[in-house]
């Protein structure tokens, strides 16, 4: 069974058509790239596939359980003194109802910053785009 389906996919920018009765099928095990000029709505479909933006026509369908993260290309990082501090602000983890659910989830964040070679406590001001990025993934697969 397929991850996600989409079927009959339709998406406009405006009168620009991004999608125009697109397929596609995402399989278990899968790996998939999008290549394509500024514009063109590699972004958009992403965004689709994670449920932030909706077709505006066809159809998909994501398998029962699955849950997709957008990563942007340009990361929004919330003020805070360490690169961690603004994670668990921008994930709202500080938010989270369950403490022991909060706490599994900040120690896999911890664990996939150092993965990606991070260090939690960076000073966010210091912290290079390609850290940023690397920091927000860490969040999305935390």
């Amino acid at each position: 069974m397929s991850f996600v389906t989409m079927m009959e996919g339709h998406l406009a920018w405006g009168d620009k058509p991004l999608l125009d009765n697109a397929d596609l099928a995402v399989e278990p095990g899968q790996r998939i790239g999008l290549i394509g000029r500024n514009g063109t709505g590699k972004s958009s479909l992403l965004k689709v596939l994670a449920g932030i933006e909706k077709l505006d026509g066809g159809e998909l369908h994501t398998q029962n359980g699955l849950h997709a993260v957008y990563v942007e290309q340009e990361p929004y990082f919330p003020e805070a003194p360490t690169v961690m501090d603004s994670l668990v602000l921008r994930g709202k983890l500080d938010e989270l109802p369950d403490e022991k659910m909060r706490w599994q989830i900040q120690s896999r964040l911890s664990e996939f910053l150092h993965k990606f070679g991070l260090d939690e406590n960076l000073d966010l001001k210091k912290a290079s785009g390609g850290e940023k990025k690397k920091a927000a993934l860490a969040l999305a697969f935390a």
